[in-house]
């Protein structure tokens, strides 16, 4: 995939116009070579993307280093039980080496792990928002903005120098630095004495030698001098592989527009998804009506046993009583467990004002209930919440002796 590397240089600043800065530029092919490099404003950098480079309004293919000196790089443990509580925590954990208030501070971080130190990277929000509108200017949307040192290779015991005009980038692991040249020397004494003495840290010189450390004591250490054959920006690009800290999170993320196979099939989920939605409304449509009528079925069952037994009072289900009457059958025997759970659904309603002592069934007869029960109203709400679901209830014994004044009940249910 064919990437554009842009590096903003100098301090963003405002013009009638806009926002303007120095930036560098560099295009790679799909192989990483590169293709295309060139440093200037943000007038210039639009009019290389329109002209030459269109597919980079793709936030995926979009690199972008910022300054390291902008940036504030810290290495901390973060508290929490799970990924997200770790990652609510984590502008807490910076807090402690921000001066500013934290509010105002963007808190970028790598993969959390429960234990482990994380990588974070804090910088001002007015910044980050002033990078991303020079980037606007130019009709560019990056996918990943990190600081420019944190492009070198982070190598176990290995101090990285890259040599760049008047002044130096430096990483030791987490460590990340733009130091002047004068005082480039005593930094990196101060790294390397900080480490194993037994383990002395290899030193890679980028785009620069060991005559460019006067004053600095290398015997004993590994030594490796790296040529740019390009440019910085070129090198920093080369070493780049995606597991520096990205400071597009939270609010400054991007939603990158669907490519692939995604983008393709992305039209037809949406109509199945639409599908769906109109064919559950349908559903609920016929749930409704089938509610409906069977409500106006049972008002009808009602009249008609009314009219055929000259009866004011109809209890439980009409049908089930008529075809009993007419010594039909039921046409489904009630099962034990089918008159369990309604027995159930009825007993809920009379919750925590009764106590079941025990259950028989027979086919023949139903289900049998021994309860306990305060009082016969208890009973009468029972009988009440089963006839309602289409059962039967019949009391065939009390004991008003039994339980401390409550009543002992021996009843019969059936549909």
């Amino acid at each position: 995939m064919r990437r554009l590397f842009v590096r903003i240089k100098a301090p963003v600043v405002r013009t009638e116009e806009g926002v303007d800065a120095t930036v560098d530029y560099l295009v790679r092919d799909e192989g990483g070579v590169p293709e295309t490099v060139g440093r200037t404003n943000a007038a210039g950098l639009a009019e290389f993307v329109e002209t030459n480079a269109s597919w980079a309004l793709d936030p995926a293919r979009v690199v972008v280093f910022v300054s390291v000196g902008d940036v504030l790089s810290a290495s901390c443990e973060v508290p929490g039980r799970s990924v997200a509580q770790m990652r609510r925590a984590v502008p807490y954990a910076v807090e402690e080496f921000v001066a500013d208030d934290i509010d105002t501070m963007q808190v970028a971080c790598a993969d959390l792990v429960r234990n482990e130190p994380v990588r974070c990277l804090v910088a001002p929000r007015s910044s980050v928002e002033e990078w991303l509108g020079l980037l606007a200017e130019a009709g560019i949307q990056p996918g990943f903005m990190t600081a420019d040192a944190m492009g070198l290779r982070n190598a176990v015991n290995v101090v990285d120098v890259l040599f760049e005009d008047d002044h130096a980038l430096v990483r030791a692991a987490e460590q990340m630095a733009c130091v002047d040249l004068p005082n480039l020397a005593e930094v990196v004494a101060g790294i390397t004495g900080a480490t194993d003495p037994d383990q002395p840290p290899a030193l890679r010189l980028i785009n620069g030698t060991a005559a460019d450390l006067p004053g600095l004591e290398l015997g004993g250490f590994e030594v490796e001098e790296v040529p740019v054959e390009m440019s910085v920006l070129g090198f920093l690009a080369g070493e780049f592989d995606g597991q520096a800290v990205n400071l597009l999170q939270g609010d400054y993320a991007v939603r990158r527009r669907p490519t692939g196979a995604w983008s393709r099939w992305r039209p037809v989920a949406a109509f199945a998804g639409i599908g769906f939605v109109v064919g559950t409304a349908l559903l609920a449509a016929q749930g409704f009506w089938a509610d409906y009528q069977a409500s106006r079925f049972q008002e009808q069952a009602v009249a008609l046993y009314r009219t055929l037994y000259g009866v004011d009072r109809v209890a439980g289900n009409p049908a089930a009583r008529m075809r009993r009457l007419l010594g039909q059958a039921s046409g489904t025997d009630e099962s034990f467990h089918g008159l369990t759970g309604q027995f159930g659904a009825g007993l809920s309603e009379i919750s925590g004002q009764y106590e079941l002592r025990g259950v028989t069934y027979s086919t023949r007869r139903g289900l049998d209930a021994d309860l306990v029960v305060a009082d016969d109203a208890v009973l009468e709400r029972l009988g009440a919440s089963l006839r309602r679901v289409g059962l039967d209830m019949e009391v065939i014994s009390t004991d008003s002796a039994q339980s401390g004044g409550r009543i002992g009940a021996r009843l019969r249910v059936s549909g």
